[in-house]
């Protein structure tokens, strides 16, 4: 059962990692678009912060 876990965990982070990594290119051309600064720009970052948090739990746990 341990094994089921182990595989199941190593392709929730690698979603997370590509969810990451689409989220960093919409920041970057929210950035482009309306300023480092923007509201929209601040909230795809933050949904960054979410997502690497999540990642971080998931590599966390045994």
């Amino acid at each position: 059962m341990g094994e089921i876990l182990q595989e199941d965990k190593g392709v929730l982070k690698q979603t997370l990692l590509i969810e990451i990594e689409k989220a960093k290119e919409n920041m970057i051309q929210v950035a482009r678009e309306e300023g480092i600064t923007s509201e929209s720009t601040l909230q795809v970052s933050q949904s960054i912060d979410q997502l690497l948090n999540e990642l971080h739990k998931v590599s966390l746990t045994k």
